[in-house]
């Protein structure tokens, strides 16, 4: 078997299109659906049958719910490592065995790792990117797209590996966005005391 690249479009762990890169088949969807009480993202496969889904809670974990599985908190399923500024996520699929996803921490992309193989990622997520073409000339504007790839082993649990990416995707970008919302305030704050 060989390496499965997905395509995220778009770049949003939130809501987007999962295609097959090579076959350009639609393989996932993945939707969130906001209320006046809460926001609940659902991955469905290609039919629009719903293997999962998360609902968002601010202070305490997520709540996901594996297929017909009763919701837990995601804690329950997803262990964080409580070394500290160790960015690491482990969870065990139906079998016993251990995964960890790495790469947590802002501006780094996440991997995840089976427990018997600590140097070769199983899953690799590449985030999309904008750049310069400077290989034709004139050099011009191109564009890669957001991509999951998966060995041979990330494929055999492909669902789990994609759900524990999207949560914990989803978590980080939040975790990015207000870490940059309070640099620039405080930034603004002490452009103004200068101005004083």
């Amino acid at each position: 078997m060989s390496l499965l690249v997905l395509v995220l479009t778009p770049d949003n762990p939130c809501n987007t299109t999962i295609t097959n890169q090579e076959t350009e088949e639609v393989i996932f969807h993945v939707s969130t659906e906001h209320d006046s009480k809460r926001s609940t993202t659902f991955l469905k496969d290609a039919n629009g049958n719903t293997l999962a889904s998360w609902e968002w809670h601010d202070v305490r974990s997520d709540t996901v719910k594996l297929g017909d599985a009763e919701p837990v908190p995601s804690s329950a399923w997803l262990h964080k490592s409580i070394i500290p500024f160790v960015d690491t996520v482990t969870f065990k699929d139906d079998t016993g065995r251990q995964f960890k996803w790495k790469g947590l921490s802002g501006g780094a992309q996440l991997e995840l790792y089976s427990q018997d193989d600590k140097k070769n990622p199983i899953v690799a997520f590449r985030k999309s990117l904008r750049f310069v073409n400077r290989k034709v000339n004139p050099p011009v504007p191109d564009f890669r797209p957001a991509t999951l790839i998966l060995d041979p082993r990330g494929q055999e649990i492909i669902n789990l590996a994609l759900i524990s990416f999207l949560m914990l995707e989803k978590n980080r970008r939040i975790s990015e966005t207000s870490s940059a919302s309070v640099a620039s305030s405080l930034a603004i704050q002490t452009d103004i005391r200068k101005l004083v």
